[in-house]
């Protein structure tokens, strides 16, 4: 197996000592990477003083607990964030930012769950050199877990949503009521492509470990506060992609399975991250990455084999509650939609 970083949980812990020399190091590189940097980035101002303002902490701070678990790997992170700069306000740099923000905020928590002694963790493991390569391998003593993070650019579509009268979150409605909707107030198309792709491609990385081994595997993807629209693409009864009438079909008609991708999770926090780094109050979070509390919103979870291959681990520690607890379902953000009417 080949991997970039591989560490086993139950070795003796960093000291003190150490874990502050790292989140200085850490601090450093970001400011001269990020803050510092003669190219235009869209967060240097987080990083332009000492101590840095609150996204920057944040992003120190999630570096730092994973360069603790997975040696090399903070300051990859604070690598790749540098390197996306150089045009000045391109939003395309920017919705990257946040997909490597949403990353980090997942793979901080899988890293710091309560693994049994033993585990041991692969970032961006391959079972050849050319393989493809899922965001984390978990290796525990009973099972395997491999983890792909995946996040939209919704930048366009959040514009879509606050100017449009009306959103599809599916293809659920007949084309030609759609096409009169256009007509009638402007109508915002579901981003239902994005979840198409990420499942193709999370299941052909996932596919490959699955030759060799017999591994759990799981999808995470980062959204904003508007969850019912993933959960419409994934669920809808007339159209969702793990239905059996899934708008993504093959050439006899039949939908399109995704045998190598266990679960979904949905993860409900693009908003925190653009509201941190337009340097605003978060009010439900102490902090950009605050993965959240059990006081919180839940995330979704969303079997496509036996549920029961990912455990309450994974699942507690995701805050992922079943997409279809009666609970849940109470509350309409999580129900899927045929239509959204906004006043």
């Amino acid at each position: 197996m080949i991997a970039h970083m591989n560490h086993e949980v139950g070795r003796s812990p960093l000291p003190e000592k150490l874990d502050q020399d790292t989140w200085g190091s850490l601090l450093k590189e970001a400011t001269l990477s990020i803050g510092g940097a003669k190219a235009w980035h869209w967060f240097s101002y987080h990083f332009s003083m000492l101590p840095p303002h609150p996204l920057g902490r944040s992003i120190v701070d999630a570096c730092a607990d994973c360069e603790k678990k997975l040696p090399g790997l903070g300051f990859q992170f604070i690598k790749d964030i540098a390197a996306i700069c150089g045009k000045e306000k391109h939003e395309p740099h920017y919705d990257q930012l946040l997909q490597k923000l949403a990353e980090l905020l997942v793979l901080r928590k899988l890293l710091t769950l309560d693994w049994p002694a033993g585990t041991t963790f692969q970032h961006e493991p391959a079972v050849s050199a050319a393989g493809k390569r899922p965001e984390l391998r978990v290796i525990t003593p009973d099972r395997g877990f491999l983890f792909e993070v995946k996040t939209p650019s919704l930048l366009e579509h959040i514009r879509a949503r606050r100017t449009n009268s009306f959103q599809v979150a599916g293809r659920a409605l007949p084309m030609a009521q759609v096409e009169k909707l256009m007509g009638d107030g402007g109508l915002t198309l579901p981003r239902d492509n994005p979840v198409k792709d990420f499942l193709l491609d999370a299941d052909k990385k996932f596919a490959q470990f699955k030759a060799v081994q017999a591994e759990t595997s799981v999808l995470v993807i980062v959204w904003d506060d508007f969850i019912y629209e993933p959960i419409t693409v994934l669920k809808h009864e007339q159209c969702g992609l793990l239905t059996a009438n899934s708008y993504l079909k093959d050439s006899t008609g039949t939908a399109i399975q995704f045998a190598y991708v266990d679960a979904v999770v949905v993860v409900r926090h693009l908003t925190y991250l653009y509201r941190a780094a337009g340097d605003q109050p978060l009010r439900e979070r102490a902090h950009a990455l605050d993965f959240g509390d059990e006081y919180a919103l839940p995330n979704v979870f969303i079997p496509i084999s036996d549920a029961g291959l990912v455990p309450d681990r994974i699942r507690q520690g995701l805050r992922a509650v079943s997409w279809d607890d009666p609970m849940l379902q109470r509350v309409a953000d999580y129900r899927p939609k045929d239509i959204v009417f906004w006043a």
